[in-house]
């Protein structure tokens, strides 16, 4: 249970981290709060291949009694921007492959925010609408696959949610200092710099 600030970090940070990892930290905290991840700027995994981060990789995702959302899953040189969950439970996964590794891995800081959890958020009714009737949900690889056989956004918004892909993508446009959590991965470059956690 989160009741304060706290760190998680790849095994041997700032250090290159081992091969064949598959870490999951959960985080809860009470009802009526939420949950604020904030990466380290000094951030780095094995690059990806084509744009996607199939092998070694950070994994953020919202968890609620009916569905998971991914935030998204990240590699490379780039820390990602600040996460506030929409719930009050949040998982973090660390994987790596059993070929190359990288330094420094990944460091974040979580705390927490005494904001209700949006459970009322359109696009999160949108995804637990379309989680409600798929009866064999895709595993993280089927899903990684699949999403890597499209060649833009737009081909993978119009699969993932046929009705309100063209909302999404104008999303995308006119929103761009957030991100709207949805169920697939973006491999997204952010600017700016990232202090260190506070202590």
């Amino acid at each position: 249970m989160v009741t304060g600030g706290g760190q998680i970090h790849s095994p041997r940070y700032p250090n290159a981290y081992p091969r064949n990892l598959l870490l999951s930290w959960k985080l809860m905290s009470t009802p009526h709060t939420r949950i604020l991840l904030e990466f380290d700027g000094q951030f780095g995994l094995e690059e990806p291949e084509n744009n996607v981060c199939r092998y070694d990789f950070v994994e953020v995702e919202d968890i609620s009694e009916t569905t998971t959302i991914i935030w998204g899953r990240w590699c490379g040189r780039k820390a990602p921007r600040a996460i506030t969950s929409r719930t009050n439970h949040i998982r973090i996964t660390f994987k790596s492959d059993d070929y190359f590794v990288a330094k420094p891995g990944f460091k974040l800081c979580y705390s927490l925010v005494n904001d209700p959890p949006l459970l009322s958020f359109t696009h999160w009714e949108v995804v637990t609408a379309v989680s409600e009737v798929t009866e064999a949900p895709l595993s993280v690889d089927d899903l990684d696959d699949v999403i890597a056989g499209f060649s833009t956004v737009e081909e993978i918004l119009k699969h993932l949610n046929p009705q309100t892909w063209q909302q999404d993508l104008n999303s995308i446009y006119t929103h761009p200092n957030y991100y709207i959590a949805r169920s697939y991965y973006s491999d997204r470059k952010h600017k700016g710099e990232y202090g260190k956690c506070l202590q």
